[in-house]
């Protein structure tokens, strides 16, 4: 009897957790003016009733304003080239966000996945710049993923999640994220993640595509020249443990793939060209970094690495150590390879 009430219970979770909703039957439809409302009422509907995952249909869905996302709630469209979800306005938001997009000690949002849609933002025409003018904005994140989606026309990074912990990202095409940047400001990349959440950050960023992004194409950056005190954790242990492997960064505005800040990462067989900057640049501190088998090419730089000019103040931070560049393809750069005098401990192998 016990076994059976086990099973029972077991199927329930189960069949819970694989709850699916049809977004057309809440309303949230192609015809509508504005989606954020509706979208926002099932994303809370399905986080209360202990998860599930929303499904969009083909069409153009129409967003005004942001959706605050929650643990637990997935979403997918039957396409990229059949789902769209346009962002329109004139102010700076964001459409996907989690309890905050400031720093402080918020709970993760945890067990989500996006998949199979476009977010186009070419119809965003705010009067100012603004970092939080992203398609995601979300911060903390656990056991997530990101899968065949298409980021088009933000203002600022197409998709920028800090604080992540078990995410993959996957098969992501970003054209012309930071459409809005300009030189000396900051976000405005393809795909941005900030470090400094958790102790152990791990996830994976590949397989993705950036076309012709602002700052950089895709870029990771430690969150302490901020100030201490990020997601509540005083001091702040460096975040570690990532790999960005197998993906084609191109026509870049400045820096092609961008680490400003990490611990434990490697930088795998990737192709960065025909970038306005670096193909890859390394700034404000790395250790344990392993760059091997990229290609890049037709850069102003292939490989720059320097230290950040403000740096000075942090303890312990802006070390640059046990850092192996090994078997990548440098052609037709500028300049192939600039390493600044001060960092030592740098490794090149053949």
């Amino acid at each position: 009897m016990t076994s059976k009430l086990f099973f029972c219970l077991l199927l329930l979770v189960t069949q819970v957790r694989a709850a699916v909703y049809e977004a057309s039957e809440y309303f949230v439809a192609p015809q509508m003016w504005d989606n954020s409302g509706r979208l926002q009422a099932l994303v809370d509907k399905v986080h209360s009733e202990g998860g599930g995952t929303i499904q969009l249909g083909t069409g153009e869905y129409i967003f005004r304003s942001t959706v605050r996302w929650r643990s637990g709630v997935c979403m997918q469209g039957a396409s990229v080239h059949s789902t769209v979800l346009k962002m329109v306005g004139t102010s700076n938001w964001s459409l996907f966000i989690g309890e905050s997009t400031k720093q402080g000690n918020f709970p993760a949002i945890e067990s989500v996945r996006f998949e199979h849609f476009t977010v186009d933002a070419y119809q965003m025409k705010p009067t100012s710049y603004s970092t939080d003018c992203k398609a995601f904005n979300i911060r903390p994140l656990t056991d997530a993923v990101f899968d065949d989606l298409v980021l088009r026309g933000t203002p600022a990074t197409a998709l920028g999640v800090d604080f992540l912990n078990r995410v993959l990202i996957n098969n992501v095409r970003v054209i012309e994220g930071g459409r809005n940047w300009s030189e000396g400001k900051g976000g405005g990349s393809g795909i941005g993640i900030g470090l400094r959440g958790y102790e152990d950050e791990n996830f994976i960023i590949t397989n993705c595509i950036c076309v012709g992004c602002g700052n950089n194409g895709i870029f990771v950056e430690d969150q302490s020249r901020f100030g201490n005190g990020v997601n509540g954790r005083t001091p702040m242990t460096e975040g570690k443990g990532q790999i960005i492997r197998s993906n084609i960064v191109k026509n870049g505005r400045n820096h092609g793939i961008s680490i400003q800040g990490a611990r434990h990462i490697s930088i795998l067989d990737n192709l960065s060209y025909g970038n306005a900057g670096a193909g890859f640049y390394g700034n404000y501190f790395m250790s344990d970094v392993l760059i091997s088998g990229n290609q890049l090419l037709d850069n102003r730089w292939g490989i720059y690495i320097c230290p950040a000019s403000n740096v000075k103040g942090f303890d312990g931070i802006g070390e640059f150590h046990d850092i192996t560049i090994q078997g990548n393809v440098l052609r037709r750069n500028q300049i192939p390879l600039q390493i600044d005098e001060s960092i030592k401990g740098v490794e090149i192998k053949d």
